[in-house]
């Protein structure tokens, strides 16, 4: 292993790590405030996982929007954590398979 390809690892499970913990707490925060508003506006955040929070989030931009942030940013790092992974990952190991032969 050398140094790029740890540095890349490093890279992509702390993109990863990031992106899950923000969609996470957003959905914490939004879940029971989908509730509130009634059950069926609480089924579907419960049952979409990403639209339904983003859906209501945006509805209720003035009261949701730090979660409404929260969310998008975090899909857009864990779908550039899966761009790097599925991008550059084949590349580090056609890399190590040389150094295997």
């Amino acid at each position: 292993m050398d140094a790029w390809f740890v540095f890349f690892l490093f890279t992509v499970a702390i993109l990863f790590a990031i992106g899950g913990s923000l969609i996470l707490v957003a959905y914490v925060v939004i879940l029971p405030a989908s509730f509130a508003q009634g059950w069926k506006k609480g089924l579907l955040a419960l049952l979409l996982p990403l639209v339904g929070p983003i859906w209501l989030a945006n509805q209720q931009r003035d009261q949701l929007w730090r979660p409404l942030i929260q969310i998008v940013s975090g899909v857009i790092l864990l779908a550039i954590a899966l761009g790097l992974l599925y991008l550059a990952g084949p590349y580090f190991v056609d890399r190590m398979a040389l150094g295997v032969k």
